[in-house]
């Protein structure tokens, strides 16, 4: 291999390196990203502790961390009416969210929402609210208008 090539490899792999660090550094500082508290729909009490992170692909993924409702009789953790390979899964550290591209900074939509307590699956949006501490999550079927949010509160890092 000649010098002009050998100069010509390290310009390629320090410009892929820049690359994927400013890449890394954008998606980092999305508000969306990190550790937010679940809310019930009817008791409006903290249910679980979820992540929100960056797969692979550019897409947010979302797992159920833990499961911080107390337990009703009966239930034993596990995801009794999913479907395929996570069917009797335990619900904690189950990917519950994919596939969310980003539009805009805070906005990401065209993702799936799986619901543990029913085994649904529900296309979804997330979007971070005015206030930085709040998320809206959005499922749907069809058409978002057809669909009900829900809103998730910033875990402080103390709080964890």
């Amino acid at each position: 291999m000649s010098l002009k090539g050998d100069v010509m490899r390290i310009f390629q792999l320090i410009s892929a390196a820049t690359l994927f660090l400013f890449a890394s550094v954008s998606w980092a500082q999305d508000p969306v990203l990190g550790q937010w508290h679940t809310i019930d729909d009817e008791t409006n009490k903290i249910k679980s502790l979820v992540t929100l992170s960056v797969a692979e692909d550019g897409t947010i993924v979302g797992v159920i961390t833990k499961i911080l409702k107390e337990k009703e009789e009966g239930e034993d953790g596990l995801c009794r009416k999913c479907e395929g390979d996570l069917k009797d899964q335990p619900i904690e550290g189950m990917k519950f969210m994919w596939g969310f591209k980003k539009i805009a900074e805070g906005q990401w939509e065209e993702g799936k929402l799986l619901d543990p307590e029913s085994g649904d699956v529900y296309s979804g949006n997330i979007n971070i609210t005015d206030d930085p501490s709040k998320l809206d999550i959005r499922g749907y079927v069809g058409i978002s208008l057809f669909g009900r949010s829900q809103t998730w509160e910033k875990v402080e890092a103390a709080k964890i």
